[in-house]
């Protein structure tokens, strides 16, 4: 082999090995991504107080749209927690399911458009909605999950929660931006 066809070949092993550990490193960015979502959601369950919780059997965490990787972070919790002495279901949902069947309902970034068409459904329903917008909050959101500065922040549309029945801890709203 020649010099030139030993230095090509090991810039194509070196740019391979390169790619690999940089699809790992965002593999591993958005994982820990859904997992301080997760935990976000989690607290958000102590932090508000829906009507006529005691009348259910379960408290439901709607994600909207199948196979997104932050079911699973739920799911993993779930088991462990309880909202108001009920056990907690983790469910995906369907453009096409009752969105308002959950307490809780969070929107990846690609779903925001089912949220908008869902808009008026959801409303005047007891479902405090968690969207993932980057930029400006959905004004279908009650709160809004981003990173800022490396670190996890959210939003919160206070007049539209309470218009949704819902009550709010004075510790989310002072800590929302």
């Amino acid at each position: 082999m020649h010099r030139n066809q030993i230095n090509t070949r090991m810039k194509k092993v070196y740019f391979t090995l390169f790619m690999l550990f940089a699809f790992l490193f965002v593999q591993k960015a958005d994982a820990q991504l859904e997992r301080y979502q997760s935990t976000f959601i989690y607290n958000f369950t102590r932090l508000v107080q829906w009507p006529n919780l005691h009348n259910e059997l379960v408290f439901k965490i709607g994600v909207l749209g199948h196979n997104h990787p932050i079911i699973s972070e739920l799911q993993a919790s779930a088991s462990d927690r309880n909202v108001g002495g009920r056990p907690i279901e983790i469910v995906a949902l369907g453009a096409n399911d009752d969105l308002t069947s959950c307490h809780i309902l969070f929107v990846p970034n690609n779903q925001l458009s089912v949220l908008r068409r869902s808009a008026s459904a959801l409303s005047n329903s007891p479902v405090l909605v968690i969207t993932e917008s980057h930029g400006r909050m959905p004004a279908e959101a009650s709160i809004n999950l981003y990173v800022e500065n490396e670190r996890m922040v959210y939003q919160l549309d206070e007049e539209g929660t309470r218009n949704r029945n819902l009550t709010l801890s004075r510790q989310i709203v002072n800590f929302a931006r």
